[in-house]
């Protein structure tokens, strides 16, 4: 009798049991999508310096907070990491923590707010979004 409910009670609560798994599963997949909709317009886009110039203002806490890299490289010099810079795998702090040459423009570091640049996301190992790179287009 008592090996009869213990099997009664295994063939009913396992599958709940690996449902519940799979919900888990199926939420967490949620919640990283929904994470990652602030980046969705910086995958693989063309936009604006002006838009450039407003993430890099959006992101400021979050460079500061080595939480995200933001790289952009204009027509006039190389590229340069605001607030932290993305390492391949890790982010780390930069020296560049202010945006008053990004928007002076006789400064090599000017971003003209007309001017149109590629925009990429770039992730780490574990696929964690890391950077947005920007880049003017010539």
């Amino acid at each position: 009798m008592t090996l009869a409910l213990i099997t009664i009670v295994l063939l009913v609560f396992k599958p709940a049991a690996d449902a519940g798994k799979e919900s888990s599963k199926d939420t967490q997949g949620m919640i990283k999508e929904l994470q990652e909709q602030t980046f969705v317009p910086y995958d693989n886009n063309e936009v604006s310096g002006s838009q450039v110039i407003g993430t890099l203002r959006k992101f400021e806490t979050q460079g500061k907070d080595q939480t995200i890299a933001l790289y952009v490289e204009t027509g006039r010099s190389g590229g340069t990491w605001y607030y932290s810079q993305f390492t391949g795998d890790q982010v780390v702090a930069s020296s560049t923590t202010n945006l008053e040459k990004a928007v002076k423009s006789t400064d090599s570091q000017y971003i003209n707010p007309s001017g149109r640049f590629d925009a990429n996301i770039e992730r780490d190992t574990n696929g964690v979004i890391r950077a947005i790179k920007f880049t003017q287009k010539k």
